[in-house]
């Protein structure tokens, strides 16, 4: 047999055919345990420890402690419930008091009134008694003035004729100074609303909207109706908006009230494309 280094060739190969064996076993080893150590249910120790005693004492004081805040919650609440039960006294006390002096007020005032009742008749009685004195001294001197009372008469009738010929003037006079008066407002009103008037590109010759205005005294416009339409409802709503874009009649703040109530409390505007008219 040939020799390897000096050894025989089969001591060789018997060494090498061991450490293959050998190997193959280290792997397998390894590989088996990998797998258990993956499979392996993890161990649960119990260990019985007693009881700290500071830390029953700690769990002891936790639970004083949270008795008490408990006894002061409880506490607390039942304070809040006399508060509220003597607040609804006290609301309760006040309102008794409000209507006892409410009824005091109330007997007062009715005996202010039948005070003032009985004061009204006395004045009253003495009055007459006045009147009927009065009427007796004239009846005494009824026949030795009646000429002259005849003519104290006749010259009041002439005044009071007078004085209803020159009321009479004085009336006609204020009306016609009241409607020019209107008019004038009247003109104000259709220029600031004509300023703020922009015709519709629908606007017809024939179209006619009617619009009611509603002011008060300060001049304000508080509301604006349609009351006939012109079936075009552009140009109804340029009608409105012109309106509205004034706003306010500031004019109008010193015209007198028996005229505004009259003529402007309520006020009829009529809009045609042509023009705008009263």
């Amino acid at each position: 047999m040939t020799a390897f280094n000096g050894y025989p060739i089969s001591v060789f190969l018997a060494v090498l055919l061991h450490g293959a064996v050998l190997g193959a076993l280290l792997l397998f080893q390894q590989a088996e345990s990998e797998v258990l150590d993956v499979v392996r249910p993890p161990a649960v120790k119990a260990l019985l420890v007693s009881e700290n005693p500071q830390a029953r004492n700690e769990r002891v004081q936790q639970q004083n402690l949270q008795q008490q805040r408990e006894r002061e919650q409880q506490e607390q609440a039942r304070q809040q419930r006399e508060q509220q039960q003597r607040e609804q006294q006290e609301r309760e006390r006040q309102e008794q008091l409000r209507q006892q002096q409410q009824q005091q007020e109330q007997a007062r005032q009715a005996q202010l009134r039948q005070e003032r009742e009985r004061q009204e008749r006395e004045e009253q009685a003495r009055a007459e008694q006045l009147r009927e004195e009065q009427r007796r001294q004239e009846e005494a001197r009824r026949q030795e003035q009646e000429r002259l009372e005849q003519q104290r008469l006749q010259e009041a009738e002439r005044q009071r004729q007078e004085a209803q010929a020159q009321a009479a003037a004085a009336a006609g006079e204020a009306a016609e100074t009241e409607a020019e008066m209107t008019m004038a407002y009247t003109a104000v009103i259709h220029d600031l609303v004509q300023r703020n008037w922009s015709r519709p590109p629908s606007a017809r010759n024939d179209m006619t909207a009617v619009l009611r205005i509603r002011l008060v005294p300060t001049g304000d416009v508080v509301d604006v109706e349609i009351v006939r339409s012109s079936g075009d409802a552009a140009f109804d709503r340029a009608a409105e908006n012109a309106v509205r874009a004034v706003g306010r009649f500031t004019e109008l703040q010193g015209m007198p009230p028996r005229m505004f109530e009259r003529s402007f409390r309520s006020l009829l505007l009529t809009f045609r494309p042509e023009d705008l008219l009263n």
